[in-house]
């Protein structure tokens, strides 16, 4: 979301600020409105009659979602059992209608009917974790003291509009709201912080530009680099110096981490305007020492919804004898698996929006990159476990620091060889052995 459209939450916030007791009301109607007016543009949806169809198909989900929340207690047993896995398949059953759609509805105006129908279905799967959330408050209890219209502030997110639900769920909003003006205050103040550093982040990869991967013919770089996705695609022809590819792996790594950062500023640090005490996005992750470290500070709130939908269910469900096996399937379960599942669910936006079909060798090199991460963060979990409890110095030494993080750049640095835009496992995994002098 450019910098622009933040500018449109600014009366939002004003009303807000007028009305605090009644801002999740406000942040509700108000940026629920901006976000199905944007979204709904982004998929072309022009006409006044069929915005207003869509409009009310997707507003009437959610309140489906609430009223059967509300009822929890009373769903039969094999889904109060598995909410989570009930709401999914009524998705995968959603999704199997597209197939049954006339091969051009998306560009035939005869078709006008199914295209809308389509755009349904593309809400539905960008709501599914917020939904996901709105159940668990429902099993917990907690869904019986909220209002509709306040679900609809993560639901229908101006703020965050991707299908990672920054803020989580109404319980997560609740217990971080600002209780009295001093309190609203200091959300604020932090709000503005993380807007600011935004700002000096953005200025930063104007730099990074500047000095490494400008393409503009009038002002060429000082040193040329390249981007992942640029650099394999090169290296198939032409493989560059190694000291080239090996300083634009590190340096493409720092530059994707500093645009999500910037990325998850904007949108804390507004929501922090709002009165929400919610945790950052994206917290020093260069300066992680571990790999479970980095894990927990690259990207909170998705790695919460790995850990909220996967990983928690496995891990009191299953191997409570079994301390270790019980770490081992529950991280599998969430930063394997689920990882996995979300990127490839992901994907049927995709083939929904422009009818992208799928690409089995980009899923064998992310299915690859999620099963080293998972395999690598259950190792680094035991190697914590294991240190706690020992007598350590008061401070570690500086060499000792840096070769901690070292260890983490290097890692992360080399597994996203398999995780880029263009991403094809046998193409990957030859440029990976190409970088260690090994052709195949």
């Amino acid at each position: 979301m450019s910098a622009t459209e933040y500018l449109f939450l600014v009366p939002v916030m004003v009303v807000a600020q007028l009305f605090p007791a009644k801002r999740l009301w406000i942040m509700g109607i108000g940026g629920g409105g901006l976000f199905l007016l944007k979204k709904l543009n982004q998929l072309q949806v022009f006409q006044t009659f069929w915005f207003a169809f869509d409009a009310a198909i997707i507003i009437g989900l959610i309140y489906l979602l609430y009223r059967v929340s509300l009822s929890f207690s009373r769903l039969p047993k094999i889904v109060k059992s598995n909410p989570q896995v009930a709401l999914h398949l009524l998705l995968w059953l959603a999704i199997i209608v597209i197939f049954y759609l006339p091969d051009d509805f998306r560009q035939n105006p005869a078709w006008v009917f199914t295209a809308n129908l389509n755009v349904c279905l593309i809400f539905f799967s960008f709501l599914v974790w917020r939904l996901g959330f709105m159940l668990y408050s429902g099993k917990r209890g907690s869904i019986k003291k909220t209002n509709f219209l306040e679900h609809l502030t993560y639901c229908l997110p101006y703020l965050g509009s991707s299908q990672v639900p920054f803020g989580k769920g109404l319980e997560y909003l609740n217990s971080k709201m600002a209780d009295g003006r001093l309190d609203l205050a200091k959300a604020q103040m932090a709000g503005l912080k993380l807007l600011v550093l935004a700002f000096i982040w953005d200025q930063s990869l104007d730099v990074l530009d500047w000095l490494f991967f400008s393409h503009d013919p009038n002002l060429p770089p000082l040193f040329r680099l390249y981007h992942i996705t640029e650099l394999i695609a090169i290296s198939a022809t032409t493989m560059p110096h190694l000291a080239v590819v090996w300083s634009s792996l590190v340096i493409d790594m720092v530059y994707e981490t500093t645009q999500l950062a910037i990325y998850g500023h904007m949108i804390v640090g507004c929501l922090r305007l709002f009165g929400f005490h919610v945790f950052r996005n994206t917290y020093k992750p260069l300066l992680a020492k571990s790999l479970i470290d980095f894990w927990n500070r690259y990207y909170f709130y998705f790695k919460e919804l790995l850990v909220d939908f996967f990983f928690f269910p496995i891990y009191l469900s299953f191997f409570r004898s079994h301390p270790k096996l019980r770490i081992f399937a529950a991280t599998m379960a969430s930063a394997c698996f689920g990882n996995f599942y979300y990127h490839f669910l992901q994907h049927f936006d995709r083939l929904m929006i422009s009818g992208e079909p799928l690409n089995f060798a980009k899923f064998s090199s992310y299915l690859f990159y999620t099963a080293v991460l998972g395999l690598a963060i259950f190792l680094s979990i035991l190697k914590e476990q294991n240190q706690r409890g020992k007598e350590h110095a008061a401070t570690s030494s500086t060499w000792t620091t840096v070769r901690k993080i070292a260890g983490v750049w290097l890692f992360f640095t080399i597994l996203r060889i398999w995780d880029h835009g263009n991403s094809s496992f046998m193409t990957d995994t030859t440029f990976f052995f190409a970088i260690f002098g090994i052709r195949l």
